[in-house]
This record gives C-alpha cells, structure tokens and sequence, in this order.
C-alpha cells in the first residue's frame, strides 16, 4: 500500500480508507470509505515512545463497523526516547505483539485497526480504536485504592496463561530474560548512563538507594540467571497508568505493549506498585495487593507451589526498575511541566519503595 506519512497530521482521507481496508499486519475492514480526519495530538510529557493523535473519522457510509474514534501512534521524534526505543525494539515488538500475540490474550485490548511496520527503514504506524469514554490513569497524581486494585487483578489474569510454562512455537519472537547474554547490552548501558543519572536526578535521591543502584548494575547477570530460573510468563513491562484505561464498569484496558518480554511476573507487580502509587498509599496497600496478585493468579489455575516467591522477587525487581529508569530516564527529555513531575515522581516512589523494602540485602 502507499507508505504512510511520518507526520500524524499528514493522515489524509485518502491514506487512511486504503490503510483501514488493508490493515497492514493486522485484519482489516473492507469497504471502509473515509471522507474526512481531523487529527489532535495526544500525550505530550506521557508517552516516552511514541507520538499520539486522536483521529475524528468520517465514513461515506455512515454504518461502517470501523470505529469513528482512532488513537494512531509512530515512533517518537525525541532523540533520547528514539535511541532508548531502538535499543529496546520497542516498536518492532508492538507490531509483534498486535500481529502474533493479542489474539492468544484473554484481556480487554484496544483493537488494532491498522498495524504498519517497515523493518528497512525503521518506520512503524500503529492505529487502536479509541475507548472513549474510557479514561487514562494518572501517573502524577497516582493511582487510587480502587484503580490499583482493578490493575493488579487485570496484570495477574494476564500473566497467568503463561505462568512457568515452557515457551511454545507461537510465542518463540518474544524477547526475554530467559535466554543467555540478553541483559549484556543494557549491563552496559546501565553503567554508561549512571553517573548521567546521577547528575541530572542524584541531589533529589536518597544517597543510600544510588548507592544500591550503582552496586546492583554489576550484578545484573546474576539477577536475570535467577529470575530466569523461576517461573516465567510473558510480562508488559511498562505497567503504568498512563497506559492503561479505566470504564465505569471497573474494566481495565492496557494499551503500549512496546516493551513485552519474557521475564518474571513480579518485575510487572514491582513497576506497578513502586511508581503508580503514591507513597504512603503503597505503604499501606502493598501487602493487600501483593497478596491481591497471588491469590488472582491461583484463581486463574497458577498452582500454588510456584508462586512461593513472589514476594521476594516483587521486592528484588525494584533494583531492576532502578538500573532501567536510571538508564531511560538520563537520555529522555522533559519538555514541559507535566513531564518533569511525572520523571520525579516515578523516582520518588520507587526509591522510597526500594528503601522500605531494605533491597540493600540483594546487593
């Protein structure tokens, strides 16, 4: 089909009736006619990755089953993010996961309209249904008890089908910690981006928990050879509220599925409850949750037996999250307000987290 524009609000009616019909690696909707778009930038400060629009479709047929309400997303233009994102294949993986896994998950998704990846030339379009009147969460103020209960729930339903069973055929693309040498390259990143880090957030930090951080990225190896020998699923690994939606109903939607791996199920728990939650709600809730989390995935037909460690790798992963934001957060600019409250806020909470947790004794 005619390659898509890089600019979102370059989306003309033209191109989007032939991307709607053909659906680029996913199903599309024939006889799909759009007559006008009218396209509004999302996400400023909140999306690391990607640049957003929502788009107001018009149809010729005003009985046309595509949704009228589209969120398209490409590859962000911000240069720190844009190197962050390659280095993870981070939108190679959502095409991945919209083209591969999404039919295999038993979660509410947005659905993929159109699913455009170019490998070549590193180009990526990805178009959701819109939710509306579903409503994002909010990682600055933090999540409330009723949110934080409805997420964690969801992330254990979603990591149950996989939990501590062997990868088959159809999920063999997923990265994951599993296999031998993955942590090498972000070993090497974590140490080069440290004292980065360190200059642009150390003075707002505990001088212990940098301490912590800076003992734990040599280590990194040894903390994926054991997460690797515990039961392993298939993990978000961007669990916040920013990606997620919420109806009236209590219903939880997870969008931004860029980061999807293979690694521990409490890798997702720890990024959820250590930087979505505000502090002394996590302090009060955690053990709630966590057992919250447990007790869903038995439910969902994880045997007991291999969850006996949960609680101690929920507490381990928040060193992972660490040496990940320590690396993430020192290349990704902050263009505005929002998006520096939102920085700080995520490393306020973990570092507290980290603290309470006493994860000095892992490293």
């Amino acid at each position: 089909m005619t390659p898509w524009p890089d600019d979102l609000a370059d989306l003309t009616p033209t191109w989007l009736t032939e991307a709607i019909n053909d659906g680029g690696l996913c199903e599309g909707i024939r006889d799909a006619e759009v007559t006008s778009v009218e396209v509004e930038p999302l996400g400023a400060g909140t999306a690391f990755f990607g640049d957003l629009a929502r788009l107001t479709v018009t149809y010729s047929d005003s009985s046309c089953p595509a949704p009228q309400r589209l969120i398209a997303k490409v590859p962000t233009t911000d240069p720190g993010g844009r190197s962050v994102g390659q280095m993870l294949n981070a939108w190679w993986r959502e095409a991945m996961f919209y083209a591969r896994l999404a039919p295999l998950v038993d979660a509410p998704l947005a659905p993929c309209v159109f699913n455009g990846a170019d490998l070549d030339n590193d180009r990526y379009l990805l178009i959701l249904a819109d939710l509306y009147p579903d409503t994002p969460g909010d990682q600055v103020v933090g999540a409330t008890q009723g949110q934080a209960e409805a997420a964690v729930e969801a992330l254990a339903r979603f990591h149950a089908p996989w939990w501590g069973r062997p990868r088959s055929d159809e999920v063999a693309w997923v990265p994951g910690l599993d296999r031998p040498g993955t942590s090498d390259a972000l070993q090497a990143a974590m140490m080069a981006s440290f004292d980065r880090f360190v200059s642009r957030f150390g003075d707002t930090l505990p001088a212990e928990q940098l301490d912590w951080h800076r003992r734990f990225i040599p280590r990194l190896g040894q903390w994926r050879a054991g997460v690797a020998e515990r039961p392993l699923t298939i993990a978000h690994a961007d669990y916040r509220l920013e990606n997620m939606l919420f109806s009236a109903d209590g219903t939880v939607t997870v969008l931004d599925w860029q980061t999807a791996m293979y690694t521990g199920g409490p890798t997702d728990l720890s990024f959820f409850l250590a930087t979505n939650l505000p502090i002394e709600l996590r302090r009060a809730a955690e053990t709630e949750l966590v057992g919250l989390y447990v007790e869903t995935l038995h439910r969902s037909g994880v045997d007991p037996s291999l969850t006996t460690t949960v609680r101690e790798d929920y507490e381990h992963a928040h060193l992972w999250w660490m040496g990940m934001l320590g690396n993430n957060l020192s290349s990704i600019e902050t263009p505005d307000e929002r998006s520096a409250a939102l920085f700080d806020a995520m490393l306020q909470r973990l570092y507290s987290a980290a603290g309470d947790a006493d994860c000095g004794r892992f490293v």
